[in-house]
């Protein structure tokens, strides 16, 4: 480092103050073309379309509309069960009320006075005890109606629901002919 004193309260020798003259009109120059940009993006934005006021109440009062009253193209028809599937099912939660009921009555050597005692009750299946070890379930489940009584073997409410609930007894999807 030099020693060497630099007094900066006197004004700048010629040789500098033209480098200084070069400093600050790059400055200023740099400085107008900041604001030249500035206003060019100020006035791309006034010159953007502007929404009319009455537009946004318009589209929530349309939007209301859609909500309450939708068209018929906005509402989904919710997918109908095959009466086939509906009755599979149906037999099929026969069938689990049946084993309950069986394990109930080979453990208290009763059968149960409903079905609340052999755990929860299904509404789709009803319970009515006939003698001391046969009752009959029924079930329904939209329109098809299933009648079983425990004096029937289990292969005639089973029928062919295990096979239609597992999907081997569905016939195959049909696929669209190739165009």
């Amino acid at each position: 480092m030099s020693d060497t004193y630099i007094d900066e309260s006197n004004p700048p020798s010629p040789a500098k103050s033209g480098e200084y003259g070069d400093v600050l009109s790059d400055v200023l120059n740099d400085q107008a073309r900041r604001n030249e940009l500035r206003n060019a993006a100020g006035s791309a934005h006034s010159r953007r379309t502007r929404l009319h006021p009455a537009m946004p109440p318009v589209l929530a009062l349309v939007s209301i509309w859609l909500w309450a009253f939708p068209p018929a193209a906005l509402r989904p028809e919710p997918p109908t069960i095959p009466l086939a599937n509906q009755e599979a099912g149906l037999r099929m939660e026969m069938y689990i009320q049946f084993n309950k009921i069986q394990g109930y009555l080979t453990q208290h050597g009763r059968l149960p006075r409903n079905l609340e005692e052999v755990g929860d009750a299904s509404s789709a299946v009803r319970y009515e005890p006939l003698t001391a070890s046969v009752f009959r379930l029924s079930g329904q489940t939209g329109t098809v109606t299933v009648d079983y009584t425990s004096t029937e073997p289990v292969e005639v409410l089973l029928s062919d629901a295990r096979s239609i609930v597992s999907g081997a007894g569905l016939p195959p999807p049909q696929r669209a002919p190739a165009i």
